[in-house]
């Protein structure tokens, strides 16, 4: 297995090698150094885990990580400690998740069909055109990182019901729990086929003994995410997310349609538009489609495909069933199921395409020289498509976060999670970190963190203060050691920042960002969590 897993990473070099040099690129989400950036901020002023991210809403801050998956950004933390700058975070996690998906869909596939039917479709996955389009072109990290859990849930999945060993519970748990802290919609298209795969081989192996296994890994998945997860629930009423499904982010807009999908080999790094004028690419690939739609014409004649029949109809049901989601004529289904919507664009169910049009083409198994020229034919048509659309070779962390750039990324996705008490967007950043408003006054800014602001201040003249932060449940004023009554602005100019009443006289402030009840339990659970996983693997490495 070795050998092989070489020569694939061999393989995928084409893939990764414009992320192996210096300098950057243009992206359509360009804010992921920035996301890292306030990720590193977070961990610096002890905020963990990440909730609230101070530069970002025009330096007024909002509760980014408290519903914006964190995954990918605390492994991006892990190269922040060990020096990287954070543009050259960006490529390496961009190198990781390609890489990573090559192994996670090989593990899969050559459970079923060996390693030459693995290795065939970790290539077809890897250079998938959308793979790329969610790269180099969307930037989608937290999309990308949904792949590479899609197989090794599958895959971990299948093990556990095989075996009814306990040892792949805690698999189960951590490459689902990686899934929800991954991306939000690809959880939510990819449950209904895991609900789906689990049936299947229940009914394979005629046995429900599993069924407790697969309990304890849900509960367990779970309490690994429930962190992230009881706030996203819970908390997602106190920010505007009508943005997220409105306008251009409305699912009517960017449906597909069969050319798009079969027969352009057009490349873009444009937008997503209404109809089949889209400057970005939406090809399933040519050999991602066609070897899928030659294994169901000849399964009704080869012996060899016969044996795999009823996982080959599972993949090919799904495969056409996502088709379908991305076409318009699936307009009543996304109208009847309501949450639909949040997936915003319907061409995401790509995804779920090209997972289960790769994994069931190792089903041919094919000999070496076959292998060795369709996998030579699948770089030809497909190596180019990763690459950005241009190179900055000199473009290091300065330019990122500096001048008009710097501007961009405080200003850029301000509508992301934006608290509820601020329905619009501010017209400009915070000249100071107070305001007075109705008291009068000086003040010493003492301390002033992520989560934590101090200030000492001298009133003349009682009255109001404004915190130059958004309101939103957890922030907390104290006033000399009191807790202090604090509300949103409702001021137009100053819609939604924090404001408390203050006498005169000299006062020390102090402003904290703290957890709410629901908060606090998804942390315990968390924690709790983390600690069985660390105890179970300390556990076995000593037996």
């Amino acid at each position: 297995m070795k050998k092989i897993f070489i020569i694939l990473i061999i393989l995928a070099i084409p893939a990764v090698a414009w992320l192996m040099q210096p300098g950057y690129f243009p992206m359509h989400d360009d804010l992921q150094a920035m996301r890292q950036l306030q990720m590193t901020k977070c961990f610096e002023d002890g905020q963990i885990p990440c909730r609230w991210v101070p530069d970002m809403g025009y330096s007024y801050g909002y509760p980014l990580f408290n519903f914006y998956p964190p995954l990918p950004y605390y492994l991006g933390q892990i190269f922040h400690t060990m020096g990287f700058s954070y543009i050259d975070i960006v490529k390496i996690l961009g190198v990781i998740v390609l890489l990573a998906s090559v192994v996670t869909i090989y593990l899969l596939a050559s459970e079923f069909f060996g390693s030459l039917g693995g290795a065939l479709s970790s290539m077809l996955y890897l250079y998938a055109p959308y793979h790329s389009v969610d790269f180099y072109v969307r930037a989608a990290v937290n999309e990308s990182w949904a792949l590479v859990w899609f197989p090794l849930i599958y895959w971990t999945t299948y093990k556990l019901i095989e075996s009814s060993r306990f040892k792949w519970v805690p698999l189960v748990s951590l490459s689902v729990a990686a899934l929800m802290l991954s991306h939000n919609p690809m959880l939510m298209i990819f449950v209904p086929t895991y609900l789906s795969w689990i049936v299947f081989w229940w009914w394979k192996f005629k046995s429900l003994q599993s069924f407790k296994n697969l309990s304890l890994a849900a509960v367990w998945a779970f309490g690994l995410a429930a962190f992230f997860t009881l706030p996203v629930v819970f908390e997602q009423q106190y920010v505007s997310i009508w943005t997220l499904t409105s306008g251009y982010f409305n699912y009517l807009a960017h449906f597909l349609d069969v050319k798009q999908m079969f027969l352009n080999i057009n490349w873009g790094y444009g937008s997503s538009e209404l109809g089949p004028v889209d400057s970005m690419s939406f090809a399933i690939g040519y050999m991602q489609w066609i070897i899928p739609a030659i294994i169901l014409v000849a399964l009704p004649f080869s012996k060899k495909l016969k044996k795999y029949w009823a996982l080959i109809l599972f993949s090919i049901f799904y495969f056409l069933i996502s088709l379908f989601l991305t076409h318009s004529k699936s307009t009543p289904l996304w109208q009847f199921i309501k949450p639909l919507e949040i997936l915003q664009f319907p061409w995401r169910f790509l995804t779920l395409v090209i997972f289960f049009a790769s994994f069931i083409s190792g089903v041919l198994k094919p000999k070496p020289l076959l292998l060795s020229c369709s996998l030579a034919l699948i770089l030809l048509l497909n190596a180019n498509y990763f690459r950005p659309r241009e190179w900055w070779p000199n473009y290091t962390d300065y330019d990122r976060f500096t001048g008009k750039n710097w501007q961009l990324m405080l200003t850029s996705a301000i509508f992301d999670y934006l608290p509820v008490w601020a329905y619009r967007p501010p017209a400009n950043g915070p000249t100071d970190n107070l305001e007075f408003l109705s008291a009068q006054g000086s003040f010493t800014t003492l301390e002033k963190k992520s989560n934590r602001q101090k200030y000492e201040v001298e009133i003349t003249k009682p009255g109001s203060l404004i915190i130059q932060t958004y309101y939103f449940p957890g922030w907390k004023v104290w006033v000399d050691g009191k807790l202090a009554e604090t509300k949103p602005l409702s001021d137009p100019l100053r819609l939604g920042r924090i404001i408390f009443d203050v006498s005169s006289g000299q006062h020390q402030i102090l402003v904290k960002f703290t957890d709410t009840p629901i908060r606090t339990i998804g942390n315990i659970l968390s924690l709790l969590s983390w600690l069985g996983i660390g105890f179970y693997f300390v556990r076995i490495k000593h037996e």
